[in-house]
C-alpha cells in the first residue's frame, strides 16, 4: 500500500522536476531550491521550481551586453552605496502576471515586448519576497556572505539599457542567475542579480561624493570643442545675399583672441591662431586658462549634458518665413583662394615656435 501511494499519479504530479545541475550548486543553491518554491506557493499559490543556479563574474560592460531587449530591469541598492541590478526575463515576467490575473500559468509562449512600469508594480512583490526570504534563511544558516544580493533592496521604477550604462560604476560584478519552471513546466523563466564586487576596496576619504562617483563615467566621454576666430554681426538682408566667394572682413587682432568653447557659447580658454607642420592650429596662450568667471569643469559637464556638437548660430534660428537665400548651403563658407588680396597680417613676435604665423597661408 505504501508503495502504491509513493508511485501514485498525484504524487508524481506534485513532485518537482528533476533539477538540472548548474555552476552554482552547493549550500546556497540548496537554500534557493527550498526558499523560492516556498515563497511562491505561500504568496501566489504558484509552483515555481528552481532548475539551475549559475554564478559568474563580469565587468560592467559585460553586464550591459547580457541584458535582453525584453528584460524587466530594476535597480537594487545596499546602504545607499552599492548599486546593482535585478533582472526578470520575459518568461518569468509573463508567468507572474498570468498567475495574478488569470489564476494560472498558461503554456502559451511568452510574447516578446518591452516591459513597462505597470509590469514592475504587478510583479515586484514576488522578487522582493524571494530576496527577503533567502536573505533571512542565509542569516540563519551562516550563508550570508555567499548570497550575492544579501543586504540589497529593490528601488522603485525600471531602467532601460542606456540608463543601466550610466548607473553602473565601472568594475567587476557578481552575477547569480536563477532559472526556474513555473506552473508544472507551463513556462520557464529566470531572475538574475548583478552586484558589484567590493572585496579589497580601499576606503578613501571623499570617495563617496557624487563627483567621485561620476568621474569614472565622465572622464572618458567625448567633449566637443570649437575654436572661434571671430563673431561677425551683419544685417539679415546682407546675410540672405551671401554667395560663394564673398569676403567677410575679420579684424587682424582676432588672430590673438581666439576662444576655445564648448556647448556652443561657453568659453573655457583663450588661444592664438597659427599652424603646426602645415596644419592650422590654435595654441593656448599663457593667460589661456579658464576665461574669467567660467569654470572649465562646469563647462565640460554642460557640454556633456547637451549631448550635441556645437553648430553655427544660424542653424538654430527660428523660421521667419523669409525667402531662401540665392546661394547653396555652402554660401557662408568663404573660399580661401579669394583671400589672397587681404592685407598682410601683423607679426606675432611672442609666438616663437610658429615661425610661419605672420602669413595666412593659402590651402
Amino acid at each position: 500500500m505504501a508503495e502504491m501511494a509513493r508511485d501514485s499519479p498525484l504524487k508524481r504530479r506534485l513532485a518537482p522536476p528533476r533539477p538540472v545541475r548548474g555552476v552554482g550548486d552547493g549550500a546556497v543553491e540548496k537554500l534557493l531550491r527550498v526558499e523560492i518554491p516556498r515563497a511562491a506557493d505561500q504568496m501566489l499559490a504558484l509552483q515555481a521550481d528552481v532548475q539551475a543556479v549559475t554564478l559568474s563574474t563580469l565587468d560592467n560592460r559585460g553586464v550591459v551586453a547580457s541584458l535582453g531587449a525584453h528584460d524587466l530591469i530594476c535597480m537594487i541598492t545596499r546602504a545607499s552605496e552599492d548599486v546593482g541590478l535585478l533582472v526578470v526575463d520575459i518568461g518569468l515576467l509573463t508567468g507572474l502576471i498570468e498567475i495574478q490575473t488569470l489564476g494560472q500559468v498558461t503554456s502559451v509562449p511568452a510574447k516578446e515586448r518591452t516591459p513597462t512600469r505597470t509590469d514592475a508594480v504587478v510583479v515586484s512583490d514576488m522578487p522582493d519576497r524571494w530576496m527577503s526570504d533567502v536573505c533571512r534563511a542565509a542569516d540563519e544558516t551562516g550563508l550570508a556572505r555567499d548570497v550575492p544580493f544579501h543586504g540589497y533592496i529593490r528601488e522603485h521604477g525600471i531602467l532601460g539599457r542606456r540608463a543601466v550604462e550610466l548607473t553602473l560604476d565601472p568594475g567587476q560584478y557578481r552575477s547569480m542567475r536563477i532559472a526556474m519552471v513555473l506552473g508544472g513546466e507551463a513556462k520557464t523563466g529566470a531572475v538574475t542579480f548583478f552586484v558589484p564586487v567590493r572585496e579589497g576596496r580601499a576606503q578613501v576619504s571623499g570617495e563617496d561624493t557624487l563627483g567621485a562617483r561620476l568621474r569614472p563615467h565622465l572622464m572618458g566621454a567625448p567633449a566637443a570643442m570649437e575654436a572661434v576666430l571671430a563673431r561677425i554681426n551683419q544685417p539679415l538682408e546682407r546675410v540672405l545675399a551671401f554667395a560663394v566667394g564673398d569676403v567677410l572682413p575679420i579684424a587682424p587682432q582676432a588672430l590673438s583672441e581666439v576662444q576655445l568653447e564648448v556647448n556652443e557659447d561657453v568659453p573655457i580658454a583663450r588661444a592664438r591662431l597659427g599652424q603646426v607642420n602645415g596644419f592650422r592650429a590654435v595654441r593656448l596662450t599663457p593667460d589661456g586658462g579658464p576665461v574669467a568667471g567660467v569654470d572649465a569643469r562646469a563647462a565640460f559637464l554642460a557640454a556633456k549634458q547637451a549631448g550635441t556638437t556645437a553648430q553655427s548660430a544660424l542653424s538654430h534660428a527660428p523660421d521667419l518665413g523669409l525667402p531662401d537665400p540665392p546661394a547653396t548651403p555652402a554660401a557662408l563658407e568663404v573660399e580661401h583662394s579669394e583671400m589672397d588680396d587681404l592685407p598682410e597680417l601683423p607679426e606675432l613676435n611672442d609666438f616663437p615656435d610658429l615661425p610661419d604665423l605672420p602669413d595666412l597661408p593659402s590651402p
